[in-house]
């Protein structure tokens, strides 16, 4: 599941490339249904997003590659530009002040984020990033920090899909695909007895065969 959603990204990266953005738009997009977990994927949707002036859409992607990983740089940087071209800076601040204090020292992004933020700090006689913390920021640290019990909740939807599929699978007697699907569904749900009793149905199934 992950290679497959890795080499969509790598196909949308060449059409992006190209300038073809409707094609890595749609590839990125099957990179996300194979991987609803890959925050670098959502990070590209973003990209793409922003290139077709469909800017809603893009902050919505790089807000949620950050619920995914809250330490993806990228999409730090990302925001921070996106804000600052709609001129909400206390929202650019925060994300700059993010990305250097997340950021490898000698990375050079790091520095840049680092004088971005405090230019845009001093432009301003009140203190954006402290108003845009009060208020908004609450709101999506608190999405972070509830971050692994929406993940358990969807990694149960998809394991029930892995379950299905492999249920299918038994019954047309393909037993590979049927365990490989279950055991992708315990992989997500490890604690469904039911995906574990079928696993051991099905081995002893091809077995005796």
């Amino acid at each position: 599941m992950e290679a497959q959603a890795r080499e969509y990204r790598q196909e949308g990266l060449k059409a992006q490339d190209a300038g073809d953005l409707d094609v890595a738009m749609k590839i990125y997009q099957k990179a996300i249904e194979v991987d609803p977990f890959y925050a670098v994927a959502y990070n590209d949707l973003g990209v793409v997003y922003e290139a077709k002036g469909m800017i809603d859409r893009a902050e919505e992607s790089y807000l949620k590659a950050l619920k995914l990983d809250p330490y993806y740089l990228s999409s730090y940087t990302n925001l921070a530009l996106l804000y600052e071209e709609r001129r909400e800076f206390g929202k650019a601040a925060y994300c700059w002040k993010k990305r250097s204090e997340l950021g490898d020292f000698n990375d050079p992004w790091t520095k840049k984020a680092q004088k971005r933020f405090e230019d845009i700090r001093l432009s301003f006689s009140q203190n954006p990033v402290k108003d845009f913390e009060e208020q908004d920021i609450l709101k999506l640290a608190k999405d972070i920090s509830n971050e692994k019990y929406i993940l358990r909740h969807d990694d149960r939807a998809l394991a029930r899909k892995h379950f299905d599929n492999a249920k299918s699978s038994y019954a047309k007697s393909n037993y590979a695909k049927a365990v490989k699907e279950a055991l992708d569904a315990q992989y997500l749900d490890p604690e469904n007895k039911d995906i574990m009793e079928f696993i051991e149905k099905v081995q002893h199934r091809a077995l005796s065969e």
